[in-house]
């Protein structure tokens, strides 16, 4: 199958200019003014992605980078933000933050199972969905790579990995101060300080954020807002010792306290897909609770021409979801047996991890690095539905712990879930000559996953070990000083696993793997003033997992799709056209096919064969961006700083039958920026989703249909001051 370039491109007068104009890449905006340099040229961007420095242009993988300087214009503060950005890379928001859906070349999130990503802090994988949609605060650096990464990442970064880089110690005395107010009485404050503790020696950095907000979309049974965020704080510190000339010890700690609204959906049909007259009418005001918390350490040792880097982590977290069980204020009645109930769904997950890292590079033709890698994590889920005796009052969280108007609890899932797994790893790069690199990568994933509930652990008790071998191997030519091609082979996987304990539930899904081929070239023009980068690829799935709702249980399940081909397209573009303005736009293109589909979905009786020939849910079949950044100084002493930025979202479905839930339209968005910065302070104005663009983020299967919109047009100030 070949990519469909003639694409149905209905996007706004305002993102055909910005594109037309722009023609670079999202990425690039990385490349900013550097006033101290009297070049026209974009900047060189460094990167780690393959665990050693090298430019942007240098690496043969497809990968997108946020600086320091663009993490802050961008407004930056999740995965979200960043994924608007970058090529064939998604998130919608969900009714809860832990199980926001990543789409990444078109493989996509299930519900109930591992994102499709790898997604790395200061070189420690978090272990679940609740740390990568947990908030990002003092980063210098977002790498975004897309393709199979499991070589250096691990067993689930099958489409791509997210390296995080945070800022580091300094060894001067230094601090900072933000705070904002924004629509939806939103107000947020950061903090930040950092210097030595010992000259030569030891550094400390330490920095803490907090949020509250009201909400901006309204429940109109309720005349409350939902998507409320209560007094929400987190913690970061890194603590770096130079125990000697040749080793170094680093300690990371974070912890975050998030209450925040959820539930913001409401009944429609497929029909009312787009229509956002439709406003929540539930008479239960959900609440997201999460409390975060992980630590690690690091020690890197250092020898003539190798590293030795050891890495420990523990990762935990506790969040408990409640909300209207019934999505309705509807009493009960003889039509709706099960009305009026609330659910009630917490969720306790703990992990540790090792990971032994060994690396040689003395600047000649050949290096190479070898590592292993432990983790053992523990997971439980409850979930309960209760009765509401009162389903006309406002119910909260706090109220249903004190027991007001709750009736009958009927207890659900109970499930417990043990795994253990370990991986060993290398990659190699080799000079053939001065011209031609060659890289080959090896690492092998092994997981065992024991599950059961509690409540009849002899009967339910199950495991099963998931293993795979993921080679990858890459060429890359250096055409000229300012053209390199590549070629790359990788083969992804993404351990199974086990949906919860019930007759009537099909209890194991197996792993996920893909065959990717990819080529690229990555160009740099007029000497350095623009660079363009550019990818095709193909990807071929086996058993690729996906999430349904089942009907007899009213609960979520995982499944496997027998065979999806994806073939892509990626374009990045940065353009430096004077000392004052950088331009900047990407594109992805994604066609996708379901080839094979055995079975019969429990959901609707319909047989899975009537998938075969449709795109994957969730999956956009493009998505572009661009942005106009521009500064220029007012005096010796003030500059003016201003960007202009869009993305739009190709249409999509939600679910394997396209007639149940419609498409949704093409969307656009646009963010806008302008501040006046010193040496030590910045005024900003800011404003997302200027033009108050609605659309469809998620939808479920339930009576009929049940949709999470996108958040409204948002504007605000900020301040921030150094010292």
């Amino acid at each position: 199958m070949s990519v469909n370039i003639a694409l149905p491109f209905k996007v706004s007068a305002l993102a055909l200019i910005i594109a037309a104009t722009a023609s670079t890449s999202s990425v690039a905006v990385a490349a900013e003014t550097n006033k101290e340099s009297a070049s026209n040229e974009v900047e060189r961007i460094v990167v780690t992605s393959r665990k050693r420095l090298e430019t942007l242009q240098q690496i043969p993988d497809s990968v997108t980078v946020f600086n320091e300087k663009l993490i802050e214009a961008a407004g930056i503060e999740s995965i979200k933000d960043f994924s608007a950005l970058t090529p064939n890379l998604n998130v919608s928001s969900n009714f809860r933050s832990g199980l926001n859906f990543v789409t990444v070349r078109g493989l996509i999130t299930p519900q109930v199972g591992e994102a499709p990503i790898a997604y790395v802090v200061d070189g420690i994988t978090v272990p679940s969905l609740d740390f990568i949609n947990q908030g990002l605060h003092d980063i210098d650096r977002i790498e975004v790579l897309r393709g199979p990464q499991g070589a250096i990442y691990g067993k689930n970064a099958i489409g791509g990995a997210v390296n995080i880089v945070t800022k580091r110690p300094t060894d001067e005395f230094e601090g900072s101060f933000k705070a904002s107010y924004a629509q939806g009485n939103e107000k947020k404050f950061n903090g930040m300080i950092s210097g030595p503790i010992a000259e030569d020696r030891a550094y400390f950095r330490l920095s803490a954020h907090y949020k509250d907000k009201d909400g901006l979309i309204d429940n109109d049974f309720l005349k409350q807002e939902v998507d409320f965020i209560d007094g929400a704080y987190g913690v970061q510190g890194m603590l770096e010792v130079n125990l000697n000339d040749d080793n170094k010890l680093s300690v990371f700690a974070n912890f975050s306290d998030v209450t925040q609204g959820s539930n913001y959906q409401d009944f429609i049909t497929k029909e009312q897909l787009e229509d956002f007259s439709i406003t929540p009418q539930q008479n239960v005001l959900g609440s997201d609770e999460s409390k975060l918390w992980s630590i690690s350490s690091k020690l890197e040792t250092e020898f003539d021409d190798a590293k030795l880097t050891i890495i420990a982590a523990k990762n935990s977290a506790d969040t408990k979801f409640f909300s209207d069980g019934d999505f309705t204020s509807q009493e009960a009645s003889a039509d709706n047996f099960f009305f009026p109930i609330l659910q009630n769904n917490p969720i306790k997950e703990e992990s540790t991890n090792l990971e032994l890292r060994y690396s040689v590079d003395d600047g000649g033709d050949f290096h190479w690095q070898v590592g292993v890698y432990v983790e053992d994590k523990d997971r439980n889920v409850d979930y309960d539905q209760i009765i509401d005796l009162a389903p006309t009052s406002l119910m909260t969280y706090q109220s249903f712990k004190r027991g007001e108007n709750v009736g009958d609890v009927i207890m659900g899932e109970r499930t417990v879930q043990n795994s253990t797994s370990y991986a060993l790893f290398g990659q190699a790069g080799y000079d053939i000559n001065s011209d031609v690199e060659l890289t080959l990568a090896l690492r092998y994933d092994s997981e065992k996953r024991d599950v059961y509930d509690s409540r009849d652990k002899a009967a339910s008790q199950i495991d099963e070990t998931f293993s795979q071998l993921q080679p990858k191997a890459s060429v890359a030519w250096q055409m000229t000083d300012d053209v390199l091609s590549y070629l790359t082979y990788s083969k992804g996987f993404r351990s199974g696993g086990f949906n919860e304990y019930s007759p009537q539930v099909i209890r194991q899904y197996d792993k996920e793997v893909s065959n990717t081929f990819e080529t690229g070239l990555k160009t740099t023009w007029m000497e350095g003033k623009v660079w363009l980068n550019m990818s095709l690829f193909r990807i071929d799935q086996q058993d690729a997992q996906f999430t349904r709702l089942n009907p007899n249980t009213f609960t979520l399940e995982n499944l496997n799709i027998d065979e999806v081909v994806i073939n892509g397209a990626e374009l990045e573009m940065s353009a430096k056209v004077s000392d004052e303005i950088t331009l900047s736009f990407g594109a992805g293109l994604i066609d996708n096919e379901i080839t094979k589909n055995n079975g019969i979905d429990l959901a609707s009786g319909r047989n899975l064969n009537e998938s075969v020939g449709d795109s994957m849910p969730y999956v956009s079949k493009f998505n572009l961006n661009g942005a106009i950044n521009h500064a220029t100084e007012i005096s010796d002493t003030l500059s003016l700083n201003s960007r202009l930025s869009f993305n739009t979202q190709g249409p999509r479905s939600f679910d394997l039958f396209k007639d149940t839930t419609g498409n949704t339209k093409t969307h656009t968005f646009v963010d806008a920026n302008i501040s006046l910065e010193s040496e030590n302070w910045t005024l900003s104005l800011f404003a997302s989703n200027l033009t108050d663009e609605r659309s469809a983020e998620t939808v479920f299967l339930f009576n009929p249909l049940i949709r999470f919109a996108n958040q409204p047009r948002q504007v605000g100030v900020s301040a921030n001051y150094r010292f």
